[in-house]
């Protein structure tokens, strides 16, 4: 129930007006909400507004006006929070009692601000501004929808009708002011939905550096204007063309004209250099690092080391790729994933659960394809990993796979998803492998958002895709996880096969997919140049690329600056010793070569006359002594007071491309040939997670060759895409000028300047910001204590940008008297929310579950005794008791022979293949378009005992060609002819199975179309052959002999 609600009751007070403004720049965008509500109670109450984000949206300004009183809010980091708490007397009001609850996913997703009292029959008006990185389509188009919060869908109360408070006619959740805290969670189940009709505008501007070539709404009719004087779509205003129907938000895709091109966008700092140079030079670390040695060197270090805490003062360059993967062709044999398979494996999935993981575990690996790796990771209160680090997909790590699987019971306790998921995220990656999650559960964790936000923070380099099995799977854990990830989620109902779900996720996994993603950035040497995000990363079609630079412009610094030299940096894999997991300073260790690090890489030639030193990235921050407090535009005291209510004027943009060099912004982008590719990476060692460092290159002519570029365009700086293409080494390049952003935004563009003409700021301020938390967590890690430095770093940019952060909270603030307000948000860890969550829902849910669990195990016994009993448990491949496939769809006979499936995608032909298909060897060789199998038929001995084949041996036994294209052959003939119904999950079986066919030289000058129409024939024949021989035997008379 997100918007304003009452405290107390729990209810939404009605909204009255929404104006929503927003306006597109790339992939970011920028959005202001004015939302008015109304207090139509005859007494006072205490109000808390609730503001849900979208996945990498950051709430950037907030204003709200209750009479003459305005409230903002402040950054403040937790630790001063924490003893303000400390030193608060004993006593505690009732209403502090139910503080909202918070867990560490909610704190980055959800905005709770404390009103406190509204009065009766009062109006209250709310700004908030966000800034987004937007999601983009396979097609390269870019998706806008307003937040829901914002277009509550309307729905009339029957109190309305009877004239009573149109509030919602639903019951609170709870009315006694001295019941335990509120849970964020309940409160945001229900759905946001108005008692009447309210006012809504909606207007969005978008400004691109390309041509639009369209723009839609799926949801409702639109108007676009164009202003009548732009010489080129590459501006348009979007409204709504008819009114608004309270139904569903608004959705706009764009569509631009060149979807598959790198560009790159500059915003303005807001400081002149002269207004930078003044602002500097009042810095306590400046003052104090220059005092004993004010040499120019000197002040480009303080500036290099504090460039954290002045990204709002500097330019930020951003670069949106979104690369042409849709149009590749799908290759089996180019998978290179690396999938690992996370089961849960307590208690509550005994039974039929258990059971259904397996037989689509079985299916699932049969269909990965060579050149993959993968893992299987078991899970309850402990966990078990089938390997120790991720194996290639060859026949005996598959065999002991299916033997795992073939094992695998659901005795491991309770449920622990966080150890796992830690152990699995801290694995070293492997160069051109994305790692590909697969978590199946049936239950809930106490830590759903600590799991949640530890999946989060190593987003760049995991994919979720998550199965939640049976109605007790939490749908908060299950989506998130997916979502934060960009994975999917489903949900498996009672009766339903998990296998078409799995199956539908993997041949996601299975698309063209560029992997070991990194930017390079040539800048010249007179800038100093801080990146984000670190480390590389991989993309799916439809997935965006987003990459920011912050540059300071130093040449007035600089004694005899030499424009025609350039440094190149780059985020490489960074090392991680036993006593480090950082990189020393190249000004420490210029020497060194690398061969400690983690992914081995060519770095240039270093000597003395080099201009390369130590590069500025978010993992290399030098020792400083700490500034002393200095007001930032989040401080009480440096705030204006500013209408709330103002209709948000939309400003000219910053960091537009001049008309020239959209005109080049074609040929500036152009893909470089595999030889141009200059970085590989170890696959064996390689760790990935997020600490890279920045490289800084000797001149550009050093490496223009290797650009493989003859362009010269105007413009002395360039950024490099590289990565692998369906293991093929691709790069793209793009050129742009930073000169003409160095200047800052003049003193008259800051009049009405609003929160949006800093969105590449604030959007860069936050990747810095998860950069410094990445850094703080793995150095902590090593030792407690040790990640305390890059805390103080988030701290600080936190503060200076006005961004939250994992050490930072949004404390409300009375603007008037400048106090502070309760926060009445609790942030509490995975006991304490274990202890406080809804206690009559959690004892029914593990009631529920319990008892469902008993009556599937039981009920799944009798069926196993029954199927037993009538002999249907004669299976080749196991025995009774650790049968796979036993649940109650009996259908699922093309399990044992995808089980004989070897991982090269062939079948071998033996007795365990006959019984699968139920045709006996004889009738095999018999029908064989071979002639070396019907001449072995004379030395076919039958009167021995059935021999069984299992997977591990077909492994070890070697088979002529003939016999294995045969079986193959036969193999998809049977599946299409016996069972098509179940099509969808052996679908990948059958691809591999054919790819291995058509790898084949096939023997005796034979070719595979008839080899496979051989095979079809067979299945003929035999049903015929079995018709006849029922139908003679029931006109038999032996009278008539």
């Amino acid at each position: 129930m997100p918007g304003l609600i009452n405290k107390e009751s729990q209810c939404a007070l009605p909204l009255s007006v929404s104006d929503i403004t927003c306006c597109v720049r790339g992939y970011t965008l920028a959005l202001t909400a004015s939302m008015t509500y109304e207090n139509i109670e005859d007494h006072a109450i205490e109000g808390i507004f609730i503001y849900p984000l979208e996945e990498n949206s950051i709430v950037v300004g907030f204003e709200a006006m209750i009479s003459s009183q305005i409230i903002t809010l402040q950054i403040k980091g937790k630790a001063k929070l924490d003893d303000s708490l400390k030193n608060r007397p004993l006593t505690v009001t009732d209403n502090e009692k139910r503080n909202i609850l918070v867990d560490e996913d909610f704190e980055r997703t959800v905005l709770v601000v404390n009103l406190g009292i509204i009065p009766p029959m009062e109006t209250v008006h709310i700004l908030v501004s966000t800034s987004s990185e937007l999601t983009t389509l396979p097609s390269g188009g870019i998706r806008v929808s307003s937040p829901p919060v914002c277009t509550p869908r309307v729905q009339r109360t029957i109190n309305e009708e009877q004239g009573l408070s149109p509030n919602f006619s639903r019951t609170p959740h709870d009315q006694n002011p001295n019941a335990s805290p509120l849970w964020l969670a309940a409160l945001l189940e229900d759905e946001a939905i108005n008692s009447m009709d309210y006012e809504f505008n909606f207007q969005l501007e978008i400004r691109a550096p390309y041509l639009l070539a369209g723009v839609e709404s799926p949801s409702h009719a639109i108007r676009a204007d164009a202003d009548p004087l732009a010489r080129s779509a590459t501006s348009v205003v979007i409204t709504l063309a008819d009114k608004y129907t309270y139904d569903c938000p608004v959705e706009i895709l764009i569509y631009p004209s060149e979807p598959h091109v790198p560009h790159v966008l500059v915003e303005n700092g807001d400081m002149t250099q002269e207004e930078y140079d003044e602002y500097l030079h009042s810095r306590s670390d400046f003052i104090k690092a220059t005092k004993k040695d004010s040499s120019n060197q000197r002040k480009v270090d303080v500036i290099h080391r504090r460039l954290h805490k002045d990204i709002l003062h500097n330019p930020v360059v951003m670069l949106n790729f979104c690369p042409d993967l849709k149009s590749i062709c799908s290759d089996l044999r180019k998978v290179h994933g690396e999938f690992i398979f996370l089961i849960d494996r307590s208690g509550s999935m005994s039974g039929l659960n258990i059971h259904r993981v397996k037989d689509a575990m079985v299916v699932i690996l049969k269909s990965l394809v060579p050149g993959c790796l993968f893992n299987i990771v078991g899970f309850g209160s402990m966990f078990k990993s089938l390997f120790t680090t991720s194996q290639n997909y060859e026949e005996e790590a598959l065999a002991q796979a299916c033997d795992y699987i073939r094992k695998m019971r659901a005795d491991m306790g309770g449920t622990n998803m966080l150890a796992p998921l830690t152990w699995i995220v801290r694995q070293p990656t492997f160069s051109g492998h994305p790692r590909l999650l697969f978590l199946l559960t049936d239950g809930a964790v106490s830590n759903t958002g600590k799991v949640i936000e530890l999946v989060r923070s190593h987003a760049r380099y995991i994919r979720c895709f998550t199965f939640g099995i049976g109605q007790n799977a939490c749908r908060r854990l299950v989506q998130g996880l997916a979502a934060v990830s960009k994975g999917t989620a489903e949900f498996l109902a009672d009766g339903e096969r998990l296998q078409p779900k799995m199956i539908k996720s993997l041949k996601k996994t299975m698309s063209p997919v560029l992997s070991d993603i990194s930017i390079e950035w040539l800048f010249p040497e007179t800038k100093e140049v801080l990146l984000s995000p670190v480390g590389n990363t991989f993309l799916f079609p439809g997935d965006s690329l987003i990459g920011y630079s912050v540059v300071c412009d130093t040449t007035r610094y600089h004694d005899n600056p030499k424009s025609d030299k350039r440094r190149r940096y780059s985020m490489m894999r960074s090392i991680e010793s036993a006593s480090s997991v950082f990189y020393h300073s190249q000004e420490e260790e210029a020497g060194k070569t690398g061969a400690d690090s983690q992914g081995s890489h060519r770095e240039a030639p270093c000597d003395d006359t080099s201009p390369r030193r130590r590069a500025y990235s978010t993992n290399q921050l030098m020792d400083y002594n700490p500034a002393k407090k200095s007001f930032t535009p989040s401080d009480p005291n440096s705030v204006v007071p500013k209408n709330p209510l103002r209709r948000s004027k939309v400003q000219d943009l910053t960091g537009q491309m001049s008309p020239e060099q959209e005109m080049h912004w074609k040929n500036d982008c152009q893909l470089i040939p595999k030889s141009a590719f200059m970085h590989c990476y170890s696959s064996d060692i390689s760790d990935g997670y997020g600490h890279q460092m920045c490289q800084a290159e000797t001149p550009q002519e050093t490496h223009m060759s290797h650009l493989g570029t003859t362009s010269h365009h105007k413009g002395d700086c360039k950024a490099v895409v590289s990565g692998l293409l369906c293991g093929q080494p691709m790069k793209w390049e793009v050129v742009f000028d930073i000169e003409p952003f160095l200047s800052g935004r003049e003193r008259e563009e800051k009049v009405h300047e609003e929160l949006w003409n800093e969105t590449f700021h604030h959007l860069a301020g936050s990747s810095i910001i998860h950069d410094f938390e990445h850094m703080a967590d793995k150095e902590s890690e090593i030792e407690q204590g040790s990640g305390r430095k890059y805390q103080v770093y988030v701290i600080h940019t936190s503060k200076a940008c006005n961004i939250l952060s994992k050490y930072t909270a949004f404390v409300p603030i009375d603007l008037d008297t400048n106090e502070y307000l309760p926060t009445c948000v609790e942030c509490i860890n995975a006991g304490e929310l274990h202890d406080i969550q809804s206690k009559h829902l959690y004892a029914r849910t593990v009631f529920a579950a319990l008892y469902l669990s008993s009556v599937r195990l039981a009920l799944s016994r009798t069926r196993l005794l029954t199927r037993a009993a009538k002999g249907f448990m004669c299976r080749t491949h196991s025995k009774s008791g650790d049968s796979i496939g036993e649940s109650e769809n009996e259908n699922k006979d093309y399990i044992p022979l995808v089980l004989l499936q070897l991982a090269s995608g062939a079948f071998p032909l033996d007795s365990a293949l006959c019984e699968a298909i139920n045709v006996p060897m004889d009738k095999l060789k018999w029908t064989s378009p071979f002639a070396s199998h019907r001449s072995s038929l004379g030395h076919l001995s039958h009167s021995g005992s059935r021999q069984t084949a299992s997977p591990g041996s077909v492994m070890k036994r070697m088979q002529d060609p003939e016999s294995m294209v045969w079986a193959t052959a036969v193999a998809l003939a049977w599946l299409e002819h016996s069972s098509a119904s179940y099509f969808t999950e052996w679908e990948l079986v059958a691809a591999k199975a054919s790819m291995w066919l058509n790898a084949q030289d096939i023997p005796e000058g034979k070719d595979l179309a008839s080899i496979k129409a051989t095979a079809n024939q067979l299945f003929i024949i035999l049903r015929h052959w079995d018709e006849n021989l029922q139908l003679n035997m029931l006109c038999y008379n032996p009278g008539s002999v």
